[in-house]
């Protein structure tokens, strides 16, 4: 099975045969609690060679890369992920995206491209998506708090106030809107996570720019791992991830992609973080926290890759499919489903989770 690999350290990239070759490189500006995440957490033993420093993976092996720091590679590396159809996503140190590299292959399909445009430019189509991602974004939210009210956290109030505002999108007459009624839902949602934690954390709202506290470190470094697994089925399908329905094309280049990564965050990274957090598998002590920008550090990152992972390739039941599916699919799904809407077929609606 195909998986994401994760460099965390100033690595060579190369290709050897038909392996991807990486060499760790130790510099002043390097920074000691970095390194590349190996197999014991993303890939089965049988698929890494290891010779000292330098690690060789089989490309068959490799679904993606996420490079976080400074890389190096020449040409031949990047024809090489090119002829495997292997898609490399760079970050910065402090989770900041810098750029993708997307095979040449790629298949564009000018009649979707004109097809999303024409639900960009004609504002009611617009209006219908945007209400259709932000209304699932919210229900997933619900989802989580009322997993935790079931299990004796008091969050009813949270709840009913949350739900007032999922009739105000409902009946939103702008984009605009839209995106000041999820802006107070998410500052409700993220006042709960005090109650949803089983210990004292250190968390009372979101920090982005830089992340000041352990769990807004673990928010930033998860929806950084979303965007790109959301870019590559993206990638894997014909829509644009620069034409989005909520964010503005103007404000970034893949609003698309932020778009639908607003349906996903809840049920993958906020699971994985309150998983992480109330069963003790991570504590500030795994946080290095230095003019007002918290980092995590190596051994957390693996164990935080590992769990979003194993997340990702989880099946769960989805309504009106036989099979289940895993998260990674569902998100393949969702592009899919926005392809059938653009082109006619099939009225989109975004994922919503029972549970």
């Amino acid at each position: 099975m195909k998986q994401n690999l994760y460099i965390f350290s100033d690595t060579n990239l190369k290709r050897k045969q038909n392996t991807l070759f990486f060499e760790s490189v130790v510099s002043e500006d390097s920074e000691d609690d970095m390194e590349i995440l190996t197999e014991e957490y993303l890939l089965d033993n049988k698929n890494l060679i290891p010779s000292g420093d330098k690690k060789y993976i089989p490309v068959e092996a490799v679904d993606s890369v996420f490079a976080v720091g400074t890389i190096s590679f020449n040409s031949r590396f990047l024809y090489f992920l090119s002829q495997n159809r292997i898609p490399l996503h760079c970050f910065s140190l402090k989770g900041s995206y810098a750029g993708s590299f997307f095979p040449a292959e790629q298949t564009f399909s000018g009649s979707v491209l004109v097809k999303q445009i024409e639900n960009y430019n004609n504002y009611e189509k617009r209006l219908y998506l945007a209400k259709q991602i932000i209304s699932a974004s919210v229900n997933n939210m619900l989802a989580n708090l009322k997993y935790y009210q079931s299990r004796g956290n008091y969050l009813h109030d949270y709840i009913e106030h949350i739900e007032e505002f999922e009739a105000e999108i409902a009946g939103a007459e702008t984009v605009g809107q839209i995106m000041g009624f999820e802006g107070q839902v998410r500052k409700i949602y993220y006042r709960c996570w005090q109650q949803i934690f089983s210990y004292p954390v250190n968390f009372f709202k979101r920090v982005k720019n830089p992340p000041d506290n352990m769990v807004n470190a673990l928010i930033s470094y998860g929806n950084m791992i979303i965007y790109g697994t959301i870019l590559n089925e993206i990638y894997n399908t014909r829509i644009y991830p620069e034409i989005g329905f909520i964010h503005e094309p103007g404000d970034n280049k893949l609003s698309l992609t932020y778009d639908l990564a607003d349906i996903f965050k809840p049920i993958i990274i906020d699971r994985v973080i309150f998983k992480l957090i109330n069963k003790h598998i991570l504590s500030e002590k795994q946080f290095i926290a230095r003019n007002g920008f918290c980092r995590i550090n190596k051994k957390a990152k693996q164990i935080y890759s590992r769990e979003i992972e194993d997340k990702l390739f989880t099946k769960i039941t989805v309504d009106g499919l036989y099979n289940k599916l895993s998260y990674k699919r569902i998100i393949r799904e969702e592009c899919l489903k926005l392809i059938k809407h653009f082109e006619g077929t099939e009225k989109y609606k975004a994922f919503r989770i029972k549970w």
